[in-house]
């Protein structure tokens, strides 16, 4: 569960809507079954066509598939419901007299993907993701690290053009760039892909991680995640860390009485 809590910390936080999607990563839709992206993944080490430098790192059945491709490593991310809140979840539809209650859909597949790589200036990396738009947030702190960030120049007013042989003409001045260390530096940019199709979650979020590095900032990771299976886990989250309580509730709730209720305590039991 540890490897929730950073997508948990920032999923609740409220962001602008965008009109770009992230219903999957690349030709891989979010809910693939672990197999299905192994077997792919498999077919593309077994072609002799490929000219793709491809290796398998590791893998976790259900879990985890770690892949380096051309120099950079993915980690695809699985989920797959524990059984405890599998149980909770019985209990609250074998609970539910009469009353409609939509059946919540199965937890599984590839909700994230992560990307790593050696150390690529910040901006350039934000740019490569331009096709997502602006992020809608910046996770900001305050400059420790000294970052240096280009100070925007105000603009001069355009100067008379000389004529051709005006011996008063002035050679035009080169323009210096000018350099600032900045108040808040950005260690996390963050895109929400996301919105509602016909009442269903849809669509992502892309994490760009920022390193500072010699007074500049650097990327070397970016993380893909399903809007939906978030969702999803995220509500998992809270059952599976009350499960034990929410199955007690649920248990008395269906048999008040307890199974015998008016038994006496054994002896030397403190009422």
């Amino acid at each position: 569960m540890n490897r929730f809590l950073i997508l948990f910390f920032f999923l609740p936080i409220q962001v602008l809507f965008s009109q770009n999607s992230l219903n999957a990563f690349g030709d891989t839709p979010w809910g693939t079954s672990f197999k299905d992206v192994k077997s792919k993944f498999a077919s593309l080490l077994s072609n002799p066509n490929s000219t793709e430098d491809l290796k398998i790192l590791n893998e976790v059945k259900n879990k985890l598939i770690v892949v380096k491709r051309n120099n950079v490593t993915y980690f695809y991310r699985f989920y797959k419901e524990p059984k405890e809140v599998k149980e909770v979840k019985a209990l609250e539809k074998a609970n539910t007299e009469g009353a409609e209650k939509a059946d919540h859909k199965a937890v599984t597949g590839l909700y994230s993907v992560g990307l790593q790589f050696p150390p690529v200036p910040t901006e350039r990396v934000k740019d490569s993701l331009k096709k997502y738009g602006s992020p809608t947030r910046e996770y900001l702190v305050d400059n420790v690290y000294g970052i240096i960030v280009e100070k925007k120049a105000p603009a001069k007013a355009e100067e008379k053009k000389a004529e051709p042989g005006d011996p008063n003409a002035e050679e035009p001045e080169e323009e210096e760039e000018e350099l600032e260390t900045a108040r808040k530096v950005p260690l996390a940019l963050i895109w929400n892909l996301s919105g509602e199709n016909n009442g269903a979650k849809d669509g992502g979020f892309i994490f760009q991680w920022n390193e500072p590095f010699s007074r500049k900032l650097y990327s070397k990771r970016i993380d893909y995640f399903s809007a939906e299976i978030s969702g999803m886990i995220n509500d998992d989250f809270k059952k599976y860390f009350s499960a034990n309580e929410t199955k007690i509730i649920m248990d008395l709730l269906a048999d008040p009485a307890g199974g015998g209720g008016d038994k006496k305590a054994p002896e030397g039991t403190p009422n």
